[in-house]
């Protein structure tokens, strides 16, 4: 069942955190990473946070469905940022260490989804395991 993220709502940051912990929680008990997505309008990029089963929050933006211009102003924004380029020059990442405070993560979540003019509003999120399980975030 899809978690909505209202970007412009005052609690957003309680249920950014949440899903974190969600994430983080179910990747640890269940021994299996575990990715939700944060949905984007077409044409935007899509926010993807991976728990890793160690305890790791993995952030990472990928550009395929973004123009050339957006591309550019996402990829530009996100460095100034201090995210990492992927190995394939196709993406970006920026990565917790296990025991970083859930509320680090969840800021940048906020931060990041609506970068480079993406538009505001509410995001459907989603989120699975590695073994295919839909995974609740509330």
């Amino acid at each position: 069942m899809p978690t909505t993220l209202d970007l412009a709502d005052f609690d957003a940051m309680g249920v950014a955190t949440e899903l974190v912990v969600a994430l983080r929680s179910h990747a640890i008990r269940h021994g299996a990473d575990t990715v939700a997505t944060v949905d984007a309008p077409p044409g935007w990029h899509r926010l993807r946070v991976t728990a890793r089963r160690s305890g790791h929050i993995v952030l990472s933006i990928r550009y395929d469905d973004l123009t050339r211009s957006r591309l550019h102003n996402v990829a530009g924004a996100l460095e100034e940022r201090g995210w990492q380029l992927d190995e394939d020059a196709n993406g970006a990442t920026r990565r917790y260490l296990p025991g970083t405070e859930a509320t680090d993560a969840a800021f940048e979540l906020l931060a990041v989804v609506p970068l480079a003019g993406s538009p505001i509003g509410t995001r459907s999120v989603t989120a699975r395991d590695a073994t295919g399980n839909e995974v609740a975030l509330s």
